[in-house]
């Protein structure tokens, strides 16, 4: 097996200098980083744990805590990002362990004891709870390195990758109003999701600016599946004032929002126009929808190499200022809302 010695005099390096690549230091060039990890891929070089973390006090090792229960209904979402972190760290040299919270576990002492066990270098924040999150407020107070997928607050302290939320329901809401709509139904996620309320909140914004009150009715925050979708856009079309317009938080509602509507023997576009954010998972491309789906549109994918950057950061410069990355989210019309 390769050591750090090998990959030095294959490269031509310092010892030290290897070394700092593999636990991405900012001192070394990215260039320099990409050489190291290529090397260490072709030579077999796979470092050992107790050795690393009583060199440099680190194992390596991060993690990402989910809610078992709450995620089993969106593998897609969870793979796509999961998918994406993995290779973002194997290319740093480093191991992402995703821990799946069995339900009625507390979230907050679940991290605490991987705090504990001394392995883990940092946490992954996923699906933040607002105003406020527990798991945040318990790993800011301990000083223990993360970074979040998303924020519980607006303008937080501490490191986030995220989009402008109420930006996206803004958008597609004012498109709508723009095409003549007046009834807007909204589905989007569970009540109490960060992004959720953010989404809400853009809407809401959106009917005031037309001079439009929301109607408690037309608004639905739960679970972001297909069947959800499918279910709750029933409920939506029985309604005596039916809307004739939908905002679905993802594509995944928008394919059950779709089902119901020609179950209901109604035209998308035509009788109910339609509109979705889309995360671009692989397996329901906005595109591909017949009609094809208007979205507001960012990558799950896109957050991964943000996020690592931002722990590694966080881990190796505890003490720097908290960093942020707001991702570019952009509009795409296509066929599936038209003016009435």
């Amino acid at each position: 097996m390769a050591t750090l010695r090998d990959l030095s005099k294959h490269l031509g390096i310092s010892v030290t200098q290897v070394s700092r690549a593999l636990n991405g230091y900012d001192d070394v060039s990215e260039a320099t980083k990409q050489r190291v990890m290529d090397a260490a891929r072709e030579l077999g070089y796979s470092a050992n744990i107790s050795a690393r973390m009583l060199k440099s006090g680190r194992s390596g090792i991060v993690a990402m805590v989910v809610d078992a229960a709450a995620e089993r209904d969106v593998p897609d979402v969870l793979m796509a990002g999961v998918f994406g972190l993995s290779t973002s760290f194997a290319r740093r040299d480093m191991q992402l362990i995703l821990h799946a919270m069995p339900e009625g576990n507390d979230p907050v002492e679940t991290h605490a004891k991987l705090a504990r066990s001394g392995l883990i270098d940092g946490f992954i924040i996923v699906n933040p709870q607002a105003p406020e999150d527990p798991r945040i407020a318990f790993l800011d107070r301990e000083n223990v390195p993360f970074v979040v997928h998303g924020r519980d607050r607006i303008a937080p302290d501490y490191p986030y990758v995220d989009i402008d939320n109420h930006m996206v329901g803004y958008t597609l809401t004012r498109y709508l109003v723009g095409l003549g709509h007046r009834r807007i139904a909204v589905l989007e996620g569970v009540a109490g999701a960060a992004f959720s309320t953010a989404r809400v909140s853009g809407h809401v914004a959106a009917l005031a600016e037309a001079g439009l009150k929301p109607d408690e009715a037309l608004v639905r925050q739960a679970p972001m599946t297909e069947v959800i979708g499918r279910q709750a856009m029933h409920h939506l079309l029985s309604l005596r004032d039916r809307p004739t317009a939908v905002v679905a938080g993802n594509t995944m509602l928008a394919a059950g929002i779709y089902t119901a509507i020609a179950e209901h023997g109604l035209r998308i576009g035509r009788d109910i126009s339609v509109v979705a954010h889309d995360d671009r998972l692989p397996r329901l491309s906005a595109e591909d929808f017949t009609p094809a789906l208007t979205v507001t549109e960012s990558a799950i994918s896109a957050s991964a190499e943000p996020l690592v950057d931002l722990l590694i950061a966080r881990i190796t410069a505890p003490q720097a200022k908290a960093e942020a990355r707001l991702l570019p989210v952009s509009f795409v019309e296509r066929d599936s809302a038209q003016r009435l």
